[in-house]
Formats: C-alpha cells, structure tokens, sequence
C-alpha cells in the first residue's frame, strides 16, 4: 500500500475539498495511508466523525513556491509515494517532478481552461475597481485579450501541467479528450485518466412522511466568478409572484453575498432566505424540493449529485459538458437549458414548481442515476491508478 499525500488551500472548502474528504475514508480502509497539505483549516466547521488522515499545516497559500520546503521535508519524513494535486498545480511542481523522489498526479476538478473564463470575468466586471485597475484593463489587458495571449498563456500552462505530472486526472473522457485536442497531444490513455467525483450515499432519500414548505434551494459558494447565484435571484424576480407557497433559500457563503443581499433588498423580492454556511447540508437537502445550479462554468457539480441522492428535482444551466453527464434530456433525472438563457431557466423552473409528479420521477431517476458516481466505483479508479503508479 502506498502513502498518499493532497495539497489543498483550505478545508473544508468547496466541492474539490468535499471530494477528498470522500476518498479518505475508503482509501484508507484499502490500507493507504493519507496526508493532508492545507494552508487554512477550519475544525469546527468539518465532520465530526474521526477523519483518517493526517494534516500538514503550509505557512503560505498552496501555490506558493514558498511552501517548497516544507513539502520537501514532509515528503521525505513520511515517504509519501504519490502526491495529488486537485486543481491547484503549486509553481514548484516542476522541481519536484524532476527529483523523482515521488509520484505527481494533477486532478482538474473543473471543466478544461476555466482560467479563461475567471479572466474574461475580471476584464467585464470592473464596475467597483479602481481608476488604475480601469486603465491597465482597457489599455493592455482587452487589448491582449482580443490577440489571444490569454488563449496562448493558459495553453502553455496546460503543456506545463502535462509535462510536469505522472498522471493527469479529469472528470470525464470528454475533458481528456478536449485537452489533448486543444495541446495538440495523442489521447492514448497513458496519462490523461478519468478520475470522477465520488458520492457518499445517504441511503435515505427524501423524507415525504410529513408534509414541508415548497423549497427552491442552492447550496454552494456565493462567488460570482463562477457560481452567478445572482442569475438565480434574477429568475426569481421573474416567477415569485405565481408561487406564493414557495420560498428560496440559498446556502453558503462567499465574496458575492453583499452584492446578493442588496439586489434582494432593492427589489424587495419576498421569501428570500440567506442560511450562511452549513456545516451538515445533509439535513437540508430532504427539506428542498428542487435544488438549482446557476453556474457560469462547472467541472463535475456535487451538488447536483447530492441533490439527486436526496430525491431532489435538479435544474442547472448547460455551462459544461459535465452537466450533461449528469443530467438526461427532457426531465427524465432533471432539467438544464442553455448556459445564460435566464427566460428558459425561469420557464423551466415555473414548470417543476407547478408539477408534483413531475418533481417526484425526476427524484426517483435522480437516485438511480447518482449511483454511477458511489464512492466505490471512484475510490476503485484511484485505488488502480495509485497501484499502477508505485509500481514503475
């Protein structure tokens, strides 16, 4: 068996940190011993059950070249075998690629080049900048932009990534296959592999013994780079006032909250409840009748997966072709419509709030669908590749 080791900036984090904590549990039962890079950490805010790993605390953020020795040492005094590097690709990769002393696998936990899309948000979004930030946009950044250096940038550090690993991971085939076409590179199966996101199942469902409120819901972080919670509170300005029994409760936190809480406070939209974060959501899901993903761009959603583990209707935006993996046409496990079309949302949405049956064998597909994405079927993909690795 082989010692593991994540790097992560902070936990609990996101989807990519709930993923880990996922693998965890059932990597360690397969006899590997797991090691925990974080820069933040938050105890009163994970599980409360024992996790199986050990932490190693990063004085600097996870990118940082900083960090190198206290990865050196730590790789060293544990004999961590294989390294795993979920999105984050520190800028001392390289250097330790070229020692050899362990394994580098990168995990893309996102759709390919969703860098550009953070940049193309950044050089849109400039309202509340300042005067300097304005100018260097205008003058270099859009000018840059439209010759394609971005383009030719994020490329480069894609071949850099792909040189500098032992494996590369994704979500799906269709990501792999993107990239290599993108880099100009042979899909053979020898480095690119797919690696999914793993569900821990609840085993339960929704719990219909008692009757609830309506609930729209959305569980994830407010950023408005990616997840455009801000299109959602835009649909329901649109449908609210068909559905009076109905409330919206959006849970999480993040840098876009005052933005949101202000639209909602401005166009006095009613039932509109902020939860913050929750520290077991999985008490929550049975509550939501639908559950929404509004974002701009995703890799493998959680949410929606752990939506349709609890029975939940889901709807999301077609902002990736992960959300097609997930989802089936035409309201069989759920409803996506075109990345952006916020009319085509709301329609779709009015339709599931007005149609309980319709709700109803969307969650019933949901949690037959959720179970080619169990845990095992995961950890299994990693337990081989981690095998496959340690034994060149």
């Amino acid at each position: 068996m082989a010692n593991i080791s994540f790097i992560l900036d902070e936990l609990p984090g996101g989807g990519t940190e709930r993923v880990t904590l996922n693998l965890a549990r059932p990597l360690t039962e397969l006899g590997h011993k797991i090691f925990i890079f974080v820069h933040s950490i938050n105890l009163d805010k994970l599980p409360v059950q024992d996790l199986p790993f050990e932490y190693i605390m990063l004085p600097h953020p996870a990118r940082r070249s900083k960090n190198y020795p206290t990865v050196i040492e730590a790789i060293r005094k544990h004999n961590i075998e294989v390294f795993f590097a979920p999105v984050c690709f520190p800028r001392y990769m390289p250097k330790l690629h070229a020692l050899g002393i362990c394994k580098i696998i990168y995990v893309l936990h996102s759709r390919p080049f969703y860098e550009l899309l953070n940049k193309y948000d950044a050089l849109v979004r400039i309202p509340h900048r300042t005067f300097k930030y304005i100018c260097r946009t205008y003058l270099l950044d859009w000018p840059l932009w439209k010759l394609g250096y971005f383009h030719f940038k994020f490329r480069q550090r894609y071949k850099m990534i792909y040189r500098n690993s032992d494996a590369f991971g994704v979500l799906f085939d269709s990501y792999g296959q993107y990239i290599a076409k993108e880099l100009d590179i042979e899909y053979d199966g020898s480095k690119f592999i797919t690696l999914p996101n793993p569900i821990v199942a609840n085993n339960a469902g929704k719990d219909n013994s008692k009757a609830h409120e309506k609930v729209v819901g959305y569980v994830g972080r407010l950023t408005y780079y990616d997840k455009r919670v801000d299109r959602l509170l835009a649909v329901w300005h649109k449908i609210y006032e068909q559905f009076p029994n109905w409330r919206l409760w959006i849970v999480g936190e993040g840098g876009d909250y005052p933005n949101l809480k202000q639209y909602v406070e401005e166009n006095n939209l009613p039932r509109v409840e902020f939860l913050g974060y929750a520290p077991n959501v999985g008490e929550l899901y049975p509550k939501m009748d639908i559950v929404c993903l509004t974002s701009q761009y995703e890799g493998c959603p959680m949410v929606l997966l752990e939506a349709q583990d609890y029975g939940c209707a889901t709807i999301a935006f077609d902002c990736c072709s992960g959300i097609g993996e997930i989802l089936a046409p035409n309201y069989e496990n759920g409803v996506y419509v075109p990345n952006g079309d916020i009319d085509a949302y709301a329609e779709a949405l009015s339709r599931l709030m007005s149609d309980e049956s319709l709700r109803s064998k969307i969650g019933k597909n949901g949690m037959e669908n959720v179970k080619r994405f169990s845990v095992e079927n995961s950890v299994a993909q990693y337990d081989a590749l981690i095998r496959r690795l340690c034994t060149k």
